[in-house]
């Protein structure tokens, strides 16, 4: 009979995979592997402690740490006892962790560090918490009493395809998080449309780089990887990923599209300063690889491209998948044409993670591609994404009204506006609540034009102001270590009053502005001498800006761009 829950699909693919690895993790200094019979192991352990521990079967259990092999074997853990995960991301303030620990009315909680169970607080009385590094270290080192085990067996075999699996709260870039219910029916079925898609099998190796607290990689990594049967690596980090993909060599890496704008800057930032000859070569390699001409292409591949991608991926990479956010075409096609494919799709927390997606074989630029199998996507009159999917959440965890706002026969109103082409490709416009209206009355759509400013080489993060203003401005951070290795150099706070950074950044803005309408360019702009972080407060954790949060931190520099300036040419922009 097939499995029915995620954890039995887990159980199932470990009595079949047995020794083989699983996953492989970097501690004490080493990379270390988990095998698939290990892993089936320390899951059947988690969930007896769980039992012991009082968690009953629909009960909500808090995971807050970093990416580790703990993290995925207490979430399996979690369900295989019959409760329900909500991941908390490491980054979260006290004041959403607190939020979530209410809503979601969590029993229990499980943190990987002292500093993060202080996060937690007490929201109830009896709640518990358990150190992934102190009590789940002792639970994964216990033969589970028989009692216990036995009764994980018996929640297991009750778990239906419908019961709640996780509830998972959005990052929350415009207002206060809301949890998506999914059940586990969502979850699978999303990963088989995934894997009925694109081809993954027990040969892959997956890098797994974004938190697991966000859906994109929890379910189009683990639950697909656990489906195909293939080998994770935990990568360290986005700031240990150059050295994490020459240990793992794999064949498929999951990202968002900073990461891989990141690397092509870096890419190109070395070939400018390479000599005459090196850079003529890599122009010519670049430009063959565009063309793909039958006699041109091969030469650039062996001098020069197959090289570059050993470099980059390890040198058997398939394909990146990008996700999270707007892809801009320019980083997909250089990839595409120095041979390593990026598959751009979208989705939803609400919706399982993905929608649509690119593959190989069906490909469309500036496009996040078809919808997955069995999914269906209509345009409203609005130009709204309207999803009926699979995937699609039960609703909000106690809210209602929220659930009520977004759901329409059916369907739910994602809130990002697009189009669809004659064969079903979409296209991402913009976000119905970022959508700005100045002053003037005109409507502009802030993220196109970000992502063509985030384009060019000088600048990291442009975000746009112009609601209920005279007209739109930008606050940019340049890109500080791509200045230094144009030789412009200085503390960021001497660099932001520099002209040549003003220069640098006044040309991506007219550039940006060449075919754009008057109302729509940007016209003056402040360089903040800060860049954004997650830390800060001012990026999600798939690395979007929290439009808000930035509006509200610096006020005083937006009303600035508006203060006593008068607008000489449409074109350019001007503090």
């Amino acid at each position: 009979m097939e499995p029915t829950n995620v954890p039995a699909f887990f159980f199932a693919q470990a009595a079949r995979l047995g020794n083989r690895t699983w996953l492989h993790h970097h501690r004490d200094g080493d990379w270390r592997t988990i095998t698939w019979e290990e892993g089936a192991t320390g899951v059947s352990r988690i969930a007896a402690a769980l039992v012991r521990a009082g968690v009953r079967p629909g009960d909500t259990v808090a995971l807050i740490s970093e990416n580790r092999p703990e993290w995925l074997l207490c979430d399996l853990g979690v369900q295989a006892a019959g409760a329900v995960t909500v991941p908390i991301y490491t980054s979260s303030p006290p004041a959403s962790v607190h939020s979530i620990l209410k809503n979601s009315e969590a029993v229990f909680a499980i943190a990987s560090t002292p500093a993060l169970a202080e996060k937690l607080g007490q929201p109830r009385p009896g709640f518990q918490i358990g150190l992934i590094d102190e009590e789940v270290a002792a639970w994964l080192q216990a033969e589970p009493a028989e009692a216990d085990a036995a009764e994980v067996e018996r929640r297991l075999g009750r778990l239906g395809r419908d019961d709640l699996a996780t509830i998972v709260y959005t990052s929350g870039t415009t207002g206060e998080p809301k949890g998506a219910m999914l059940a586990h029916r969502n979850l699978v079925d999303m990963a088989d449309s995934s894997l009925a898609a694109i081809h993954v099998g027990e040969e892959d190796v997956i890098l797994s780089a974004l938190p697991y607290a966000h859906v994109f990689e929890r379910v189009s990594s683990v639950c697909v990887g656990i489906r195909a049967g293939a080998t994770i690596w935990i990568s360290r980090g986005v700031d240990r990923l150059v050295d994490d993909v020459a240990a793992a060599r794999p064949t498929v890496i999951l990202g968002v599209p900073r990461i891989f704008e990141k690397v092509r800057e870096r890419v190109l930032d070395t070939v400018r300063s390479s000599s005459a000859l090196r850079r003529g070569l890599f122009e010519w390699a670049h430009a063959a690889g565009r063309r793909h001409l039958p006699l041109e292409h091969p030469l650039a591949d062996r001098l020069v491209l197959g090289r570059l991608r050993e470099r980059l991926t390890g040198g058997r990479l398939r394909f990146f998948v990008s996700g999270g956010a707007p892809l801009g075409i320019e980083v997909e096609r250089f990839f595409w044409d120095v041979g390593i494919p990026i598959l751009q799709g979208w989705g939803m927390t609400e919706l399982s993670s993905g929608a649509t997606l690119n593959t190989l074989v069906a490909h469309r630029w500036g496009t996040v591609g078809r919808a997955l199998p069995g999914v269906e996507i209509k345009i409203a009159e609005d130009q709204e994404i309207m999803v009926r999917s699979p995937g699609l959440m039960l609703g909000y965890h106690a809210n209602p009204e929220a659930t009520a706002e977004v759901m329409a026969d059916g369907m739910l109103r994602t809130g990002d506006l697009g189009n669809l082409d004659a064969d079903g490709y979409l296209t991402i416009t913009g976000r119905k609540k970022e959508l700005m209206k100045t002053s003037t009355g005109k409507y502009v759509a802030p993220m196109p034009i970000e992502e063509r400013l985030m384009g060019d080489p000088a600048v990291e993060w442009a975000v746009l102001i112009g609601d209920a203003r005279p007209f739109v401005s930008a606050l940019i951070v340049p890109d500080w270590a791509a200045l230094a290795r144009r030789g412009i150099e200085g503390s960021p706070d001497e660099l932001a009053q520099d002209p040549r950074v003003r220069e640098l950044v006044q040309a991506a803005i007219d550039s940006a502005n060449k075919d754009l309408g008057s109302w729509e360019s940007v016209k003056k702009f402040t360089i903040l001498p800060h860049t954004f972080s997650e830390e800060g407060g001012e990026l999600t954790p798939t690395l979007k800006p929290k439009r808000r949060v930035l509006a509200e931190r610096f006020a005083k520099e937006i009303d600035g761009m508006y203060a006593g300036h008068d607008v000489t040419r449409a074109g350019a922009a001007r503090r």
